[in-house]
């Protein structure tokens, strides 16, 4: 297994609402904002090669939006994640599967482009997968979260022929499974990898920075704070038992950590890369 860090671009969201209740001057230190309250986020997939399966978790934003809403939301337009692909020696036709934590529109929406005013796949040979219940959610949804989704590339996957649904928690590829949350969201499919005698943990949006990494500093964005709060809190004692390392998709600064349990709470320590065969 090779386990590869995939760009999709970079774009930025409120500082409040990435950390919700926690005083900007408490976060500010640990994650910074510019002079709008912005701060940056990566959009890093992961591509996990097994050989003859090979596939990316998550796919990035696309090119789909009005230039308003890019420059809203600080991402820029281009072909970042067939960019970021090919600079690691990989094409998107080589890609077997693409796997969705969620449907929120940066999570999903670049495995689709948008062509003469048509959707096209991104991946021609791949299959996309996300959890049942998340996809039963997508449809029905509610007024707080609808934008979030967008409704034409939902329709794009189901009637692709390519959509596979996740019933239940379990190994999905070889040394690789899935556990749903569903306090951000219901049914964030996370995926826990198994790679040179360590786990890795996809973090997708239950731990979206290493900043979120102390319990109570949640994103706005979660639908469910008390549930996410419980989730995240048997999620990272476990991750100290088990010395997990937590892998981050919108930390804009770091990749990779491990997590310990002070006096003062849950706190991210040792940082990795994921880049040196000998790192861990």
């Amino acid at each position: 297994m090779k386990l590869i860090p995939i760009s999709a671009g970079n774009f930025h969201c409120d500082g409040g609402a990435l950390f919700g209740v926690i005083p900007k001057k408490l976060w500010n230190k640990q994650y910074p904002a510019d002079d709008n309250n912005f701060t940056k986020l990566a959009l890093r997939c992961l591509l996990v090669d097994l050989g003859e399966q090979k596939i990316l978790i998550e796919a990035g934003i696309g090119n789909h939006y009005s230039e308003k809403h890019f420059e809203n939301n600080g991402y820029k337009p281009g072909n970042h994640l067939e960019k970021s692909l090919q600079q690691n020696g990989y094409s998107v036709n080589a890609i077997t599967d693409v796997f969705f934590t969620h449907l929120h529109w940066d999570h999903c929406t670049g495995a689709v482009k948008t062509e003469n005013e048509k959707l096209a796949p991104v991946f021609p040979n791949a299959n996309y997968w996300c959890s049942k219940i998340q996809w039963e959610h997508a449809k029905i949804s509610n007024p707080r979260e609808k934008t979030a989704y967008h409704s034409e590339i939902l329709r794009f996957f189901s009637e692709s022929g390519k959509l596979r649904l996740i019933d239940n928690e379990g190994e999905l590829f070889p040394g690789l499974s899935v556990r749903f949350f569903h306090g951000h969201t219901p049914g964030l499919a996370i995926p826990f990898i198994q790679h040179k005698g360590r786990t890795i943990v996809y973090t997708s949006d239950l731990v979206p920075t290493m900043a979120n990494v102390p319990l109570q500093w949640i994103a706005a964005y979660d639908l469910y704070p008390v549930k996410v709060m419980s989730e995240k809190e048997i999620f990272l004692a476990e991750s100290v038992k088990q010395r997990y390392i937590l892998f981050f998709e919108h930390d804009f600064y770091s990749k990779c950590c491990t997590v310990a349990h002070t006096e003062k709470g849950f706190e991210a320590t040792a940082k990795y890369k994921l880049s040196e065969p000998n790192e861990y």
